[in-house]
């Protein structure tokens, strides 16, 4: 997976997104926003749903949460030692 379009050319911060591009970040959206929800944030939708996933869900399905995909964190290149231990 490539890190292509997840800044702005100009300033190189993350970009605002509202649609999730894969199941999985679909999940950590909804689990963040359910988060919200829980500390008592107002949701965003009415919805027939009482649990605050349920909610959030619906609110990340439906493009009315905003988020931004920050780039990988740098991880250094795990150091293979002569006698076979790895140094992460």
């Amino acid at each position: 997976m490539t890190n292509a379009g997840t800044t702005t050319p100009e300033t190189g911060k993350p970009q605002i997104r509202t649609v999730p591009d894969s199941k999985y970040r679909l999940i950590l959206v909804a689990a963040a926003r359910s988060k919200q929800l829980q500390k008592g944030r107002e949701p965003r939708i009415r919805s027939s749903a009482h649990k605050p996933t349920r909610i959030a869900l619906e609110e990340v399905s439906k493009g009315l949460v905003p988020f931004e995909v920050l780039p990988p964190r740098e991880t250094s290149i795990p150091h293979h030692h002569e006698d076979g231990i790895i140094s992460i």
